[in-house]
């Protein structure tokens, strides 16, 4: 039986949930407190979407504005996603995907990008599945 999922935006109190889910997402290391102490700083334009069963979080989504001096209206950014290993194939994901873009809309944002690997198949396939289609080239260069 599936368990109840339940999406919505997160707290500073779920710090500790999203320094574990990046712990597994991304090997991040930054501490709960670090995290909570960027989610309530008011410059900070992210938002964090959880998903959460009774017992537990599985899994999150970030979603950013993006204001800009030379354009109208702001676009948003999916800047990570992530769903525990054994919630996968759920639809936990695009949950995840489909609050990010209604938060974006109430936010006044147009358009939403998302950055994977080009060989993140899985990834590629779910965002192909709700509409998002290739636009563009990212480059990166590490400052040193």
């Amino acid at each position: 039986m599936t368990k109840q999922i339940k999406i919505s935006l997160a707290t500073t109190n779920d710090a500790p949930d999203i320094a574990r889910l990046n712990l597994l997402f991304n090997e991040g290391h930054k501490s709960a407190e670090a995290i909570a102490s960027d989610m309530a700083n008011p410059a900070c334009v992210e938002s964090v979407i959880l998903a959460k069963t009774s017992d537990q979080t599985i899994g999150f989504a970030l979603i950013r504005i993006v204001r800009t001096v030379l354009y109208m209206t702001p676009h948003a950014e999916l800047t990570e996603l992530y769903v525990m290993e054994e919630f996968r194939q759920q639809g936990v994901a695009s949950d995840l995907i489909a609050f990010a873009e209604k938060i974006a809309k109430q936010k006044g944002a147009k358009s939403i990008l998302i950055q994977t690997g080009d060989d993140n198949i899985p990834a590629l396939s779910l965002y192909h599945k709700h509409g998002y289609e290739e636009y563009d080239v990212v480059l990166k260069k590490d400052l040193k």
